[in-house]
């Protein structure tokens, strides 16, 4: 699916934070995603045949991306989330998008397809204009397609339904 603009999301469970936040830390492999294209590269060759959640946390909020086996997907899309306490539990509110680096690149590459049609329109080679102007918004595309997203969603959706087994286990 597309990650062009931001998804929000949401959820409550009944984990106090502070258990929210060490399951998290014992679940995530702490790294965050720069645009330093070596750093990433290192990260992603380190675990190239291991399909891991990875992110980080800073107080009341968190990062998580999911890295698939065999890929290299150091600007797939993330959970950007802050963790409030409420009186049952904990509340999860965040969004779904890309970091901002890959959003950058994206326009940049858009921009420079344009800039060459552009070109060729101006050089009366109305073919050579088309063809970048589909280039551009081929390779646009492509920068956002991504279906981190589901994977993202099944861990949280984990995180939300760990509060209620653990809710549970007392009463045994």
């Amino acid at each position: 699916m597309f990650s062009v603009f931001p998804k929000r999301y949401s959820f409550e469970t009944s984990l106090a934070p502070k258990k929210l936040v060490r399951k998290l830390q014992g679940d995530l492999v702490e790294y965050r995603p720069t645009m330093n294209i070596l750093s990433t590269s290192r990260f992603m060759k380190k675990y190239k045949f291991e399909s891991i959640y990875y992110g980080r946390h800073d107080g009341s909020s968190f990062e998580l991306y999911y890295h698939r086996m065999k890929k290299r997907d150091g600007g797939s899309t993330g959970f950007y989330g802050k963790i409030i306490k409420t009186e049952n539990g904990t509340l999860v509110k965040g969004w779904f998008r890309k970091p901002v680096y890959a959003y950058v690149f994206a326009v940049c590459f858009a921009l420079a397809c344009l800039i060459c049609a552009v070109g060729a329109y101006a050089a009366e080679t109305l073919t050579g204009a088309y063809v970048f102007l589909g280039l551009g918004l081929a390779g646009f595309l492509l920068l956002l397609w991504d279906n981190n997203e589901t994977y993202l969603r099944a861990y949280l959706d984990e995180l939300k339904d760990s509060g209620k087994e653990q809710k549970a286990e007392p009463n045994r």
